[in-house]
């Protein structure tokens, strides 16, 4: 069986390690010193935008975006639930959490609620058009998230929900994310005003798009806003410009102008939904 073989057989069963339920507060205090957020130069409030990796955590394509985000006047925000876990190195990240066995999606959406409580007490941030990309295991975490705030539903993590009903999460963009055992299926609903856009190759073979896809169509004809986007002869990490063996620029093109497209339909930033 090859590693990428192995990967999938190992994210497909899918592990329960035990977790400690904190207060968000306690959560955000533990996780303090992995958070950053940028905000563009000068005075003013900003939009802010949530990047979430995948499992092999910070590469140089999230970079690109952060430096695009903040050009158009959004505020980044980037939660570190590896390193916050000690969870730091490709092959530590390759066995422990690209496998499945340690920090699932729900965690890591658990971590973001405890955050972005804290985050709301800023004065400087709208939270009227909160857009969140996700890649990967970043993508599983993203739709856990958004599919727990709409259903309220607790993430292992967290022994309370935490009251994020003033931000309005207007768009989601998710880059080939993990959509098989232990993600969330969307039963409980999905925020109805979040238009959300799935990337993912056809020729994927480390998550899948044939569940994916499934997933999307679920919830769009549940009445989510929720497009997915398939794209030929292209595998994941199709948009890693720093990867010449899976980068492909005419999907990363299609993909950045369907963003494009999005966030230039979005209201104006203090606009109510």
């Amino acid at each position: 069986m090859n590693k990428l073989a192995k990967f999938v057989l190992l994210l497909l069963i899918y592990h329960a390690p035990n977790v400690l339920a904190q207060t968000p507060e306690e959560r955000a205090t533990e996780l303090k010193d992995h958070v950053e957020l940028t905000v563009p130069n000068g005075d003013g409030t900003y939009p802010l935008a949530i990047l979430l990796p995948g499992c092999l955590s910070w590469h140089p394509h999230h970079t690109r975006w952060r430096e695009e985000l903040l050009r158009r006047g959004y505020a980044v925000l980037h939660v570190d639930s590896f390193s916050a876990r000690g969870l730091e190195g490709r092959a530590t990240l390759e066995r422990l959490v690209c496998s499945g066995v340690q920090l699932h999606g729900n965690e890591r959406a658990g971590d973001l609620m405890a955050v972005l409580a804290q985050v709301l007490e800023r004065p400087d941030i709208d939270f009227s058009r909160t857009v969140v990309f996700g890649w990967s295991h970043g993508g599983w975490t993203a739709m856990d998230f958004l599919l727990r705030l709409e259903g309220r539903l607790l993430p292992s993590n967290l022994a309370v929900l935490p009251d994020l009903d003033a931000i309005t999460f207007a768009a989601a963009f998710l880059f080939y994310p993990y959509c098989g055992p232990g993600s969330l299926a969307g039963e409980g609903g999905y925020p109805a005003h979040t238009r959300t856009v799935v990337f993912h190759g056809a020729r994927d073979v480390i998550t899948s798009p044939q569940q994916c896809r499934a997933r999307t169509e679920a919830l769009a004809k549940a009445g989510a806003q929720i497009e997915f986007i398939s794209l030929n002869d292209v595998g994941h990490w199709f948009d890693n410009h720093a990867e010449p063996s899976t980068y492909d620029v005419g999907a990363t093109q299609r993909a950045r102008a369907a963003i494009d497209d999005v966030l230039a339909e979005l209201p104006p930033a203090g606009a109510a939904h």
